[in-house]
């Protein structure tokens, strides 16, 4: 049996770094946003549609992505306070 908890931090991590540091949190921790390079905007639907992709190659189900998002949080949060 997988633990699940490390799958998610390890596909968490993945999001993180295929986003090259352009990802940030808003509102306390509720809205993540990304840096669209080709619109120069921060857009919140790009890391929705990475969070995605990433837990379909992980082959996760599509209500995990949930659990992602939070980890990607946790993740983004505890880098901030270091």
């Amino acid at each position: 049996m997988v633990n699940f908890e490390k799958l998610y931090k390890k596909v968490a991590l993945q999001v993180i770094e295929r986003c090259h540091g352009g990802i940030k949190i808003k509102k306390h921790g509720k809205i993540i946003e990304m840096y669209d390079p080709i619109n120069h905007i921060w857009s919140k639907s790009l890391v929705g549609l990475i969070i995605k992709e990433e837990c379909k190659n992980a082959n996760l189900r599509d209500w995990e992505i949930a659990n992602v998002r939070s980890y990607v949080i946790q993740e983004l949060l505890s880098k901030s306070n270091n």
